[in-house]
Formats: C-alpha cells, structure tokens, sequence
C-alpha cells in the first residue's frame, strides 16, 4: 500500500487520479490533496475519502473550506510544498497547472519521492535544476504522466538514449489544424476551447489550440530523455490513438497505442513496470479505419517554433516563455487579447530574455519567470 500525494485534485487530471486510485484500493490511498480556489469540491473529495491533510492555493479559499472541515489546512505554495515532502508520502501526483508546480515538484525530490509528473512547465522553466536536483537524490524519479510522454517513456523501456534516432511526439492539432491562416485573426474564446478530441481544463486547451502545449511537451522530452531538440519531431495525428513514437537507428518504430482517456497514463506512472487491470475503453482495430500523420504547420501555429527556439536557447528564455504564455492565455480567456497576439507577444518578451552564461539557477527561474510576467502586462 503506497500513499498518494495529489496536488491539483480538482482538475481534469485530478479527475482521472481519483478514478485510478479508486479502481486500486489494494495498492493505494489517498493521503492529502491540494487545489487553486475551488474549495467546494476539494472538501467532497476530502469527504469520500477521508483525507485530512489539504493545501488550497488561494489564502480565501483555504479559509471557507478550513471552516467548512472545521480544522485549518495549508494555504499556498509553503503549503504545496510542506505536503508535496511529508514523511509518509510515498508518491506525489502533480498535475497542477503553470509554473506553481516547480517548487512543490523540487521539494519531493528533495525528500526521495516517486513524482508521477502531469505539471510539463516544472521542467520547461527548471529543467537543468531538476535534473540537478535528481542527482543529487538519487532514490528520487520522476514518472511521466502527460500521454505523448508516457507512451515515449513505454517505448523506450529497456533501451539506451544512443539507440533512439529520433522521438516522435504525436499532436491532435487541435480545433484549427484545418483552418485557413487568414482566420486566425478572428478566433473567438469558445472556438479555441472547443477541443475535438481531449477534455481538459481551459488554459491547457487553449495551449492545445496555439500548439504551445505541443512546444513545452518538446522541452518536457528533452530533459525527461536525455534526447537533443533535432531529435525531437512533432507528428500532427487527429485521432489521438497514436500517442507518440520512437524511431531507433536500426529501422524500428515503436509505437504506444490506446483511447484518449489519460487514466491510462496516470496507472502506468503509478504501477510502472506492472499493469493491472484498469477499467478503460480498448482499442478495436478494425474499427480504427485509418490513422492519418501530418507535419506541422509552424505558420499557423508558430507558438510551436517559439518553443523549440526557447528550448534551443537554455538560460531562462523557456521560464520566460513559459510565464509569458500564462499570462496571455489568461487575458485571452477574459477577451483582452486576441488569440494572434499570444505568439507576437511571447516573441517580443524571449527577445528581452537576459544571456546565462553559467548553469541555470532555481533563482534565476524564478526571477525570470517574475520579470517575464511583468514585461507581458506592459504588452497587454
């Protein structure tokens, strides 16, 4: 029996964890929860499953539901990261949203954790960090959970880095694969949520729209598997069955195949190398007709060559990239921008993005992650 440490528990991937630990009660147990602002549902999933030790992000939040359990819980980010490193936690989820999630995911490697990792911006901003981190707490590993790495880290189960010629991470293209460039300037808030396939919260499928969620998933591979960005190609695949793909140098293509349902990867973080039974839709490939691939177009979705370039870059230009983006996709979201204006804007910030000529520092991604956020305001 192993006890779970889920922070972001009342979004869609906290959704999928719940339903997983759920189906396993006999390997584990939910020991404490966290959440942004939405009290009322963390204080359900307390509830159903007796879970006492709670975090809320947001200091109003963490009040009503303190006084709706009628004991204190912890309150921002001291307070993910005083869970993410208790003694008893054997496994911590984190499937928390934007750059909130590096310090919680640093303080469990800290303390030797398993970190089953749904949060992609931990390692975008502080990937050298991390993995510095990893080194130095050598019982400590990180998991994927995000689908396209999930299926690469399957794929590669077993082989060395210099077998793999290229990583194939496949992208669904989201809602406007197939519109004309020239309508882009005219994108409205619902069209860009109303993903075709995947059911996710509002800023990652407002990323899946812009491809920017593809970009961070490239830096994401390439500090998860040790691979160089020219080794890291993006396949646009609409059905989504196609998760990602290894290319090895003798000829091989290995593929991880399934549903979009993102309970499998979260059980396969979890119980890695094992798998039981889960009970999730199964693929029936008769049914499948046909898989389509296509390259990307990086000049409809150019947030996508923005990524590879801040990857390419190092420093601090990916955390301030990565910030940036936050920050617009918020201010699209409340109509303040256009959906156009979130690549020209994050563009205009890596341009201002300061050298590093030494290794990167958890300080200087944080401040960087800061200065990048202010610098986008002016823009907006």
């Amino acid at each position: 029996m192993k006890l779970v440490c889920l922070l972001g528990a009342t979004g869609s991937i906290g959704d999928s964890s719940l339903d997983v630990l759920m189906q396993q009660p006999d390997y584990f147990r939910l020991h404490s929860i966290a959440a942004h602002s939405n009290w009322k549902k963390a204080l359900l999933i307390a509830q159903k499953f007796k879970v006492t030790r709670i975090c809320m992000f947001d200091p109003e939040a963490a009040k009503a539901l303190s006084s709706a359990l009628g004991h204190p819980v912890l309150v921002g980010i001291e307070g993910l990261q005083e869970l993410a490193s208790e003694p008893e936690v054997d496994i911590v989820i984190n499937a928390l949203v934007g750059s909130v999630g590096c310090l919680p995911t640093l303080s469990a490697i800290q303390k030797g954790k398993h970190i089953a990792l749904a949060n992609k911006e931990t390692l975008v901003m502080a990937g050298p960090v991390i993995q510095e981190a990893l080194e130095q707490n050598p019982s400590a590993f990180i998991t994927p959970i995000d689908s396209e790495h999930s299926a690469i880290f399957q794929c590669l189960a077993g082989s060395s880095n210099h077998e793999v010629e290229e990583l194939q991470i496949t992208a669904s293209g989201g809602p406007f694969r197939t519109w004309d460039l020239e309508a882009f300037k005219n994108i409205r808030v619902q069209d860009a949520l109303n993903h075709p396939v995947w059911n996710m919260g509002q800023k990652i499928t407002i990323d899946s729209a812009s491809m920017m969620n593809k970009g961070l998933e490239v830096i994401e591979a390439h500090f998860l598997f040790q691979i160089p960005y020219n080794q890291i190609q993006v396949v646009v695949h609409p059905q989504s069955i196609v998760h990602s793909l290894v290319q090895f140098q003798d000829g091989s293509l290995m593929a991880q195949l399934g549903s979009p349902d993102m309970r499998i990867p979260i059980q396969v973080a979890l119980h890695w190398p094992e798998r039981p039974k889960l009970d999730t839709p199964k693929i029936h490939l008769p049914t499948l007709k046909t898989l389509d691939f296509y390259e990307p177009d990086f000049n409809k979705f150019p947030c996508l060559a923005l990524a590879y370039e801040a990857g390419k870059q190092g420093g601090v230009v990916p955390a301030m990239m990565n910030a940036a983006n936050e920050v617009l996709v918020e201010a699209f979201l409340k109509e303040k921008i256009k959906f156009i204006d979130i690549a020209k804007h994050i563009e205009c910030v890596m341009s201002k993005a300061p050298q590093i000529n030494s290794k990167l520092t958890l300080e200087q991604a944080l401040e960087a992650d800061q200065e990048a956020r202010t610098l986008v305001q002016s823009l907006i």
